[in-house]
């Protein structure tokens, strides 16, 4: 019982120094610069899928709704 229990702690400071030394000391972190520029190509790539979902959203609405007032007249 107590070999599993000290087996187990092993086992979780094994996993910790491992996931320590592969996001500090393996990872390759963008510079500021970098960073900056991706989180400006992913805002813009925002506002262009956005705007054309809303286009064509908005256009399905009023053409429904301008055919199901044909229709009903």
């Amino acid at each position: 019982m107590f070999s599993k229990i000290i087996r187990f702690f092993d086992t979780l400071r094994r996993f910790w120094n491992e996931t320590y030394s592969e996001v500090v000391k393996k990872a390759i972190w963008p510079k500021p610069r970098e960073l900056f520029q991706y989180t400006l190509v992913v805002c813009v790539a925002v506002i262009i899928l956005t705007s054309i979902i809303f286009l064509f959203d908005f256009s399905l609405m009023n053409l429904i709704q301008f055919l199901t007032e044909l229709v009903g007249a």
